[in-house]
């Protein structure tokens, strides 16, 4: 085992030095080369979406936190240029993997990319497509290394918008105009974050249960959760923004399985509702209206694994969809022990989560 975790690591090292070699080479160009006068990340179009700020909203909340301020402003904003798409999904995609990203967070997506991201043997003969979501974050990475990224790869997908917690809403919308502009035929989306452990086999031996045409949303449910009337805390919400005891349920962002049909039916709510600041409880908000409800699953645990159980236990991820919260190594260092064929494990984890 701990030859194989050895390897794993010169493996990700030469990768690494590999990546940097090609970029420094692709950079290199000769200054009477006719393409250096139009880089090649220069995303096409307009960069900005030209939105006023709504000043009646903006006075009204002079008493509220800076961040709630902006967003009230630039709520009716909705609508923001692509910067770099993937190439959509083949016809025969059964799961589209949609994980929530940053520009500067390049190593968690290598990390995704390769262990449970990557296609395989790993995904049991179905057709994955891997999507990351991201934003715009000030200069760093440098947006060569971005596109250069998206090029490579083909799995970036980049508005013009301001990466910020309160944005992830913009986010959800934006995502579910995508999937049914780009990747309609998708049988299933899973949407979650980038420090997520996503264990592909258990998600489509589950999935295999469920048409696609029928709705389905399926994670960590969390019901009668009260707002955050804390000040000090991201999550805050005031009653001027949300009025009610407890938010709808709804499934933790962390990571959730939906249908295609719940996609679509999604997609048409979200163009209708006002946008809320917390995007997992907009989604729930946007179920209700919809009459629909989210399916709890215990293989679902977007708060991690909780002690007294070993949050590191390779055992209890072989019998889990998905864990929150890993670091790049951590995700590394568990892809290796969960595949390794030698990994003796006692019992059955199941019952104990």
């Amino acid at each position: 085992m701990f030859r194989r975790l050895g390897w794993l690591v010169l493996y990700s090292l030469a990768a690494l030095l590999l990546s940097c070699l090609l970029f420094l080479k692709r950079e290199a160009k000769p200054a009477g080369d006719p393409t250096a006068r139009q880089p090649f990340w220069a995303p096409p179009g307009p960069r900005h979406s030209q939105c006023p700020p709504n000043y009646t909203a903006a006075d009204a909340s002079l008493s509220l936190p800076a961040r709630h301020r902006l967003f009230l402003t630039y709520r009716h904003c909705r609508n923001f240029s692509i910067l770099l798409e993937p190439s959509g999904c083949p016809k025969d995609t059964f799961l589209l993997l949609a994980i929530k990203s940053q520009p500067g967070h390049v190593e968690r997506r290598a990390a995704i990319r390769s262990t449970w991201g990557r296609a395989g043997g790993w995904a049991r003969g179905r057709q994955l497509k891997l999507v990351f979501l991201l934003g715009v974050a000030g200069a760093t990475p440098p947006a060569q290394l971005l596109a250069y990224e998206s090029a490579e790869f083909d799995d970036i997908l980049q508005w013009d918008f301001a990466e910020d917690f309160f944005n992830l809403t913009l986010k959800e919308l934006h995502l579910q105009r995508w999937v049914v502009a780009a990747c309609p035929q998708a049988h299933f989306m899973l949407k979650g974050d980038d420090d997520v452990f996503i264990h592909v086999p258990n998600v489509l031996e589950f999935l295999d249960g469920w048409d696609p045409a029928q709705d389905l949303l399926a994670g960590e449910v969390i019901h009668q959760a009260l707002p955050s009337r804390n000040t000090k805390v991201k999550y805050f919400i005031p009653p001027s923004m949300y009025r009610a005891r407890h938010y709808p349920p709804y499934a933790g962002g962390g990571g959730y399985v939906m249908s295609r049909a719940t996609v679509r039916h999604l997609q048409a709510a979200m163009e209708e509702a006002e946008l809320f600041p917390i995007d997992d409880v907009f989604v729930g908000m946007c179920l209700r209206k919809l009459g629909l409800s989210p399916t709890h699953h215990t293989g679902f645990k977007t708060f991690g694994i909780r002690r007294p159980l070993d949050p590191l236990d390779p055992c209890l991820y072989r019998g889990l969809l998905l864990v929150h919260r890993l670091s790049p190594l951590e995700m590394w260092t568990m892809w290796a022990l969960v595949t390794d064929e030698g990994l003796k494990c006692a019992a059955a984890p199941r019952s104990q989560l």
